[in-house]
């Protein structure tokens, strides 16, 4: 992506009055040595890469200040491919201090996609309210909304669009007003797309905003072919596909019963009772096999779900009914607060008070009580649990028993491939999403196909061992970074390799970005284009992990207590390490430097 479109944007300096913002990206902007080349190639592949390598460029200049807040569209979604909707949302995460990274659906990717490449937000306005208005041509505006403070995000997003007519909108609620640590931000209303594990509403919130409004109007791709050997005629033939449309996430219920981490009862209850509460299905942009659900709440009021923020507010607190879990997380939407780290947080506070740790009475099972502990959460700046479950279980001396890693609440895993990937997550997010959906489930030889030439032997497919779980996470980690990258949905493209609809060159050919579909280097031109899409994705991971260096990460943030004896069978993080070339402190070593943006970091273990 030669002359990406960089959008960077000092609010500060933006009170003064419009101004317009468009930068052409300058080659070599990193320093003229060995690694400010690397980290130049890499920005020249647009998304996600182009957005880290602009939070890289201000860490090297000073990583102790305040950094930009990044949202960065990838190339698939420039060119609309079908479930290509994600925009990047990238920072520094308040709770660990490291770089984050998440990924939000609606219309901010494709309407963005026409102004810029990445808006880069620096400084801080002091406006009440403040909206960031982006029109099409690059211009930017501050209004101040004082009637937005405290409204909820997807209120927020609905009453700018009225206002301002067709738009995207990323809002924060009160938690990210009030500089909560693990508030979250959304886009859009209908309904709202969540985005922020680790903060990254704070950090969107400490730039004085409310919310960004982009005016722009929704990019324009080619038709895609929806015949049988298209993109959307694959996509459509996808069992995996099909069957989680069907289910959305939360047949995880009865899939974790069948593991025996649910009661068996309890799992197919709940599952049965998110079929009955299922009333709309909605997905990305040109999705053909939509997955996300909205149920109808006992009240009335519909409510968006998915299992992971349903399990934490649910059976984790000790509520037993789908309709609980719901009720809790309407009130976290209403705040603008992450589900996940609420619920880590409300079920320590329960256990501390069961054990004597905390003052009152446990809260456990109590859905009302529950409710008034997330809304004093962010009202009451005395509440324990403030700064995220990690400092809290610390605080408590319950961090042997708490899955916390790289600070923020994890949930527990069986699996040690997936226990792994919770713990080197190297964004902050969850690389391992979709790790079940490709890894787990799909026939033995058609991952041994796709793993090749990494050696898999049988014992790697026992998920309680931790055999080769080192390479699978690596592999997996790789893929997933990369179709970020792109923009492109994660399910899409694990369904598409697990059903055998699509080979890794075939995926490769749809969504790499110019500079690595047509590469003018013969040494990624020799590549396959599989090959070059794992290793761009090597490289990524290897990016975070040095600017994470530059943020000061902490020797064990790979190993968390909680995994700590697991991490260190043989297989696991050992084997990790070696194929990323990372030191004992999980930092990168010179030599894996030395590859960085380059296909030879893919062979390097």
């Amino acid at each position: 992506m030669l002359g990406a479109r960089v959008l960077r944007v000092d609010l500060g300096l933006l009170e003064r009055g419009p101004r317009r913002g468009r930068s052409a990206w300058v080659p070599g902007g990193f320093g003229a040595d060995e690694l400010g080349a690397a980290w130049g190639a890499l920005a020249s592949w647009g998304g996600s890469a182009l957005g880290l390598a602009c939070l890289f460029a201000h860490a090297r200049r000073d990583a102790r200040g305040a950094q930009p807040f990044v949202i960065a569209v990838g190339e698939a979604v420039r060119a609309q491919l079908p479930t290509a909707a994600r925009a990047a949302v990238l920072a520094r995460a308040p709770l660990s201090g490291l770089y984050a990274e998440g990924h939000v659906g609606g219309e901010l990717g494709a309407r963005l996609a026409r102004v810029a490449d990445a808006l880069v937000l620096v400084g801080r306005c002091e406006v009440r309210g403040a909206v960031l208005v982006l029109e099409e041509r690059g211009e930017c505006v501050l209004l101040s909304r004082p009637a937005l403070r405290g409204a909820a995000p997807a209120d927020a997003a609905r009453a700018l669009e009225d206002e301002l007519g067709p738009c995207a909108v990323l809002a924060i609620g009160p938690a990210g007003e009030q500089g909560l640590a693990f508030a979250s931000l959304a886009v859009g209303h209908a309904p709202p797309s969540f985005v922020g594990r680790g903060g990254l509403g704070a950090a969107f919130g400490a730039l004085g905003l409310k919310a960004l409004c982009v005016r722009a109007r929704p990019v324009e791709g080619a038709v895609a072919s929806s015949g049988p050997g298209g993109l959307v005629g694959r996509l459509r033939a996808s069992p995996r596909l099909a069957a989680r449309a069907q289910g959305g996430t939360l047949e995880l219920f009865e899939a974790w019963a069948a593991r025996g981490e649910l009661a068996p009862e309890l799992g197919r209850a709940l599952a049965q009772e998110a079929h009955a509460r299922a009333e709309t299905r909605h997905g990305c942009r040109g999705c053909p096999t939509p997955c996300g659900w909205v149920f109808a709440r006992s009240d009335g009021a519909a409510q968006g779900a998915r299992f992971g923020a349903s399990h934490a507010l649910g059976v984790a607190l000790g509520l037993e009914t789908l309709d609980d879990a719901l009720a809790l997380l309407a009130v976290c939407d209403r705040l603008g607060i992450d589900a996940k780290e609420v619920g880590a947080v409300l079920a320590l506070q329960c256990t501390a008070q069961e054990r004597g740790l905390l003052a009152g009475q446990s809260a456990r099972g109590r859905r009302e009580e529950l409710a008034r502990r997330i809304e004093t959460l962010v009202a009451d700046p005395r509440a324990p649990g403030r700064a995220g479950a990690a400092v809290l279980a610390r605080e408590l001396e319950l961090l042997d028993e708490t899955p916390v890693s790289r600070g923020q609440a994890v949930r527990p895993e069986a699996s040690r491939a997936a226990l792994l990937g919770q713990c080197v997550a190297s964004g902050g997010a969850d690389p391992m999403r979709s790790f079940p959906f490709l890894l787990e489930s799909a026939a033995h030889e058609r991952l041994r196909a796709l793993l090749a030439p990494l050696c898999v032997p049988e014992e790697a497919f026992d998920a309680r061992t931790g055999t080769a779980k080192g390479r699978l996470v690596f592999w997996h980690e790789n893929l997933i970074s990369a179709v970020d990258l792109a923009g492109f949905c994660a399910f899409s493209a694990a369904g598409l390799l697990a059903d055998g609809l699509a080979t890794l060159d075939e995926l490769a050919a749809w969504i790499l970005p110019a500079a690595l579909r047509e590469p003018a280097d013969p040494s990624w031109a020799a590549r396959t284009s599989g090959a070059r899409l794992l290793a761009a994705g090597a490289s990524l991971v290897l990016a975070r992990r040095a600017l994470n260096a530059l943020y000061g990460m902490e020797a064990d943030a790979d190993r968390p207590r909680f995994a700590r004896s697991s991490l260190a069978e043989p297989g696991m993080l050992d084997e990790y390490f070696a194929l990323r070339g990372l030191d004992a402190a999980g930092r990168p070593g010179a030599e894996a430097l030395a590859r960085l943006a380059r296909p030879e970091l893919l062979e390097f273990g």
